[in-house]
């Protein structure tokens, strides 16, 4: 809208949503000084019974979020920790390595030795993106009292590897750190239990 101070006639732009719920404000002219008395045209418009709120506009919804385009699967290659909506279910990072989505690369190989502990000189070869270690029913079962039934989990992530605690009693350690997540570098030790394990990473020629 535009305002006319009422001694020099100077024009002024007024953004009418700053008066809000008011019937009138005032404002100085920049030029001469004198008071300039604002309607809100909205309220004027209207005629509405003492202490009556005028009507309000309803809030515009938020926009929906813009879809990926067909065929891209940049999503799906989210990190464990993230959570996405596929299909009106919500995915996590442990279904995406159910799903197959993440693999496993193609030019190193992976595995744990069992370094001490009763199954000393094991060695479990890795060839899936998320290995669970625990004391029955796990990928890598540890005949181990201290050990948890779903202990610990390591997961390949395309170069790295990360160790996950699986909320386990007795905690998962590195030196004498519990951890609840930690990348695993090539040779690196981890204590689950009376068993300590050392991650190797070998490459293919």
């Amino acid at each position: 809208m535009i305002i006319v101070c009422p001694a020099c006639q100077a024009r002024y732009k007024f953004d009418e949503s700053k008066l809000g719920e008011r019937p009138k404000a005032k404002t100085r002219c920049a030029k001469c000084g004198a008071t300039i008395e604002i309607e809100n045209p909205l309220l004027a418009a209207m005629t509405l019974p003492p202490g009556t709120r005028p009507p309000q506009a309803a809030p515009t919804p938020p926009a929906p979020p813009p879809e990926p385009a067909p065929g891209t699967d940049t999503a799906r290659r989210a990190t464990p920790s993230s959570t996405e909506e596929l299909a009106g279910q919500t995915i996590t990072g442990k279904d995406l390595h159910k799903m197959g989505v993440l693999e496993l690369p193609k030019d190193k190989r992976y595995s744990l030795a069992v370094i001490q502990g009763a199954a000393t000189g094991q060695i479990h070869q890795i060839n899936k993106t998320r290995t669970i270690i625990g004391r029955t029913g796990a990928d890598l079962n540890l005949d181990d009292a201290e050990a948890s039934r779903q202990h610990a989990a390591v997961e390949i992530l395309g170069e790295n590897a990360i160790l996950r605690d699986l909320g386990s009693t007795n905690g998962t350690f590195i030196e004498l750190d519990r951890i609840q997540q930690h990348v695993l570098n090539n040779h690196m030790e981890f204590r689950i239990g009376s068993h300590v394990l050392m991650f190797i990473v070998t490459d293919v020629e």
